[in-house]
C-alpha cells in the first residue's frame, strides 16, 4: 500500500453508506459502484458503514504551469497584486476560479508557453524572483508570510 500524497487538495468530499450489493449510496438517487471504482470484486465491508469518497488534485501539479496555471491562492488581494506584477513585466495572465468544498481557490492562468516559464521563475522558482510559497504551506487561517514579506519589502 502506498503512502498518501500529503500535497493533495480536496476538491470534493462526500460521505455515503455502503450497501451489501456493492454500491456506495451518496443520496437516494446517487450511488457509485464499488467494483467500478476499484476494478475488483466487492470488499467485504459491514452493511451501512459510512464510506468517504474524495476527489483531489496534486497541488504541485496544479501550479506547475503544465495546464497554464502558474499560481493559486485563497486571497483575492494576493492574486490581484501578482496579476498586476506580471502585467508590469509584459506577461498577460487571466484570473480564474476553482470551486472547492471549503470555498474558492483563485488561479493565475497564462496561455503563452514562453510567458508561463517566465511567470513561474518570477513567482516562485528562481532565486532572483519572488520565491513565494503557496498558501497551503502555512496553517489554515494564517496569511501567506512569503507574500506579505515581499509586499512589505
Amino acid at each position: 500500500m502506498g503512502t498518501p500524497n500529503i500535497l493533495s487538495m480536496i476538491l470534493i468530499k462526500k460521505t455515503g453508506i455502503f450497501n451489501p450489493d456493492g454500491a456506495i449510496v451518496l443520496h437516494p438517487d446517487i450511488s457509485i459502484s464499488w467494483e467500478l471504482l476499484r476494478g475488483k470484486n466487492v470488499t467485504e465491508l459491514p452493511r451501512g458503514i459510512p464510506v468517504d469518497i474524495v476527489i483531489s488534485i496534486d497541488e504541485q501539479i496544479l501550479v506547475s504551469g503544465e495546464y497554464g496555471i502558474v499560481w493559486a491562492s485563497w486571497d483575492q488581494r494576493q492574486i490581484d497584486v501578482l496579476h498586476n506584477a506580471l502585467l508590469a513585466q509584459n506577461i498577460i495572465s487571466a484570473i480564474g476560479k476553482m470551486e472547492l468544498d471549503e470555498g474558492f481557490l483563485l488561479l493565475i492562468i497564462i496561455d503563452n508557453k514562453k510567458d508561463i516559464v517566465e511567470a513561474l521563475d518570477f513567482i516562485w522558482r528562481k532565486e532572483t524572483g519572488l520565491r513565494l510559497k503557496p498558501d497551503w504551506s502555512y496553517p489554515v487561517g494564517e496569511p501567506n508570510r512569503s507574500f506579505e514579506k515581499w509586499l512589505n519589502g
